[in-house]
């Protein structure tokens, strides 16, 4: 991958868990820095780039917020594709058909590795890479040359 790609990290509680440390250590020997970010300043932030953001729900209090967020914050962001959300579950989340279908969501179900979740993630990001700009090159009103 080009230099570093930054994922952000929902961070659900106060306190950074152990977990996070080793997944971070996982992420980085993939080329990828795990940034975490409290929903307070997730909130606050404005997006001038796509960003990935991975969503990890163990619990009932983490679901609750995180569907809030959703119901707020998030799905504006995947709609207007300032976001590609990743969202590692335990719990059964209901998206809009048009987000899944333009693949802003990637969801899979807990438990799984942290190994899997890296190679979740790397895929993704590595296809959205390479793939080169996704953009019509004529603008909005192409036209043919005249002859």
């Amino acid at each position: 991958m080009k230099g570093s790609v930054y994922v952000l990290y929902l961070q659900f509680e106060k306190k950074l868990d152990e977990k996070f440390l080793t997944l971070s250590r996982v992420y980085s020997q993939y080329g990828m820095t795990l940034v975490p970010i409290s929903l307070s300043e997730f909130k606050t932030m404005s997006f001038t780039s796509p960003q990935y953001v991975l969503a990890v729900i163990k619990d009932i209090n983490s679901l609750k917020e995180y569907k809030a967020l959703l119901k707020r914050y998030l799905n504006y962001m995947m709609r207007t594709g300032k976001v590609t959300l990743f969202e590692l579950c335990s719990f059964e989340v209901i998206h809009e058909v048009k987000l899944l279908k333009d693949s802003n969501v990637v969801q899979e179900r807990l438990p799984m590795t942290m190994f899997q979740s890296v190679d979740l993630v790397g895929r993704r990001i590595y296809q959205d890479l390479t793939s080169g700009s996704k953009k019509w090159p004529g603008g909005r009103r192409a036209k043919l040359p005249s002859v």
